[in-house]
């Protein structure tokens, strides 16, 4: 009996499911269509940030030339974060042997939802550091004062290093602190391929926005305020806030002893000499009430919730940590952040009200 299949053949009957396999993995492929409503709202979502970007542009003093630099550092982000969230999603379904019930347009949800959140840090970057900036920060005092009426006549930073106090936890709170950006773009992306109620989607994703808006914008110029590490810069000399100041510097100082680099101290400087210098740069600016970055950790865990309770539970320990590391780290006051978590799950509620005549006569998605 002749063997008619040599070695490379089989081989090659091999390789060729595995290739397949793998081409499979990384498709992204449009299998449905975009509802009106779904139009509608994504193109609503892209024509805000827009319109946005272009007054912001017009009444700040940032040229076209800084605008289109600072704007393209954040041109790959939408690849980056649809690769990384599709690549984990075909990875899951490879791993447990069958693709999962998407009933909604996948494909095109991710695209616009990151090309929304990675054209909205530039944008909010003008105002933060163009329109808050001229609003000063007058509100210091009175948060420095209702922070120690909250802990009882000492300030918040004392009362975590007290708790906290080591270098340890203090990169563990740095660390945390330092993947807050990349969760911070991936979430929307996530939600926008998993959540499959069209109205959670958008509210989840309209949310994310509206943080920026309401929180980091309206509620920011009304209680403009630096926060603690800044105080002695911008207010005035107080020995809390330079003991809090002096012992960053020697947490980085002694991290780099240890072979570790801590970057809040090189954050804080960065973005001090980034605010002297009137100097455009997305991601910069300095800004204290309301806390965005427990506003936006409050928000992940609300969209943890309603993907699976385990990780609504994981992400509010992540928000919790955030807190404390906002205010052990000299970034905020402790009320900052109580009230941006506030804020944020008010703006969650209300968006269900806002949903509620859409969920009346929506049709199936």
């Amino acid at each position: 009996m002749t063997e008619t299949s040599s070695p490379t053949t089989l081989g090659a009957r091999a390789t060729k499911p595995a290739l397949i396999r793998l081409l499979n993995l990384v498709q992204l492929r449009f299998h449905r269509d975009l509802t009106s409503g779904e139009k509608l709202f994504l193109g609503s979502m892209m024509a805000f940030i827009a319109a946005s970007g272009t007054i912001l542009f017009m009444v700040t003093p940032v040229s076209l030339g800084t605008l289109a630099r600072g704007m393209s550092l954040y041109l790959m982000l939408p690849f980056i974060s649809v690769s990384v969230v599709w690549m984990g999603l075909r990875l899951a379904e490879w791993l447990v042997g069958h693709r999962f019930a998407i009933p909604h347009a996948r494909a095109q949800w991710m695209l616009v939802t990151a090309m929304a959140t990675s054209a909205t840090i530039p944008v909010y970057g003008m105002f933060k550091q163009y329109v808050l900036k001229a609003q000063g920060f007058p509100f210091d005092p009175f948060l420095a004062s209702a922070d120690r009426l909250l802990f009882f006549g000492r300030d918040g930073w004392e009362v975590m290093h007290d708790l906290f106090g080591s270098l340890w936890f203090s990169l563990f709170l740095d660390r945390a602190y330092g993947i807050w950006l990349p969760i911070l773009m991936f979430c929307p992306v996530l939600w926008a391929a998993i959540v499959t109620d069209p109205l959670v989607r958008g509210r989840l994703i309209g949310c994310w926005l509206a943080v920026w808006v309401l929180v980091g914008g309206v509620t920011a110029w009304l209680l403009a305020s630096a926060g603690p590490m800044y105080y002695p810069h911008f207010i005035g000399p107080n020995a809390s806030f330079q003991a809090l100041h002096d012992r960053i510097i020697e947490l980085g100082a002694l991290a780099r002893s240890q072979g570790e680099t801590m970057a809040t101290p090189i954050g804080h400087n960065m973005l001090l000499k980034r605010y002297l210098s009137g100097n455009y740069m997305p991601g910069f600016g300095i800004s204290a009430m309301p806390s965005v970055h427990v506003s936006m950790a409050t928000l992940f865990a609300i969209g943890g919730y309603v993907v699976h309770r385990w990780m609504g539970h994981l992400l509010l320990g992540y928000a919790i940590i955030i807190w404390i590391g906002s205010v052990y780290l000299g970034w905020h006051y402790a009320l900052d952040g109580i009230v941006g978590a506030g804020l944020t799950f008010g703006i969650w509620k209300v968006s269900a009200k806002l949903a509620e005549p859409f969920a009346a006569r929506r049709l199936p998605d």
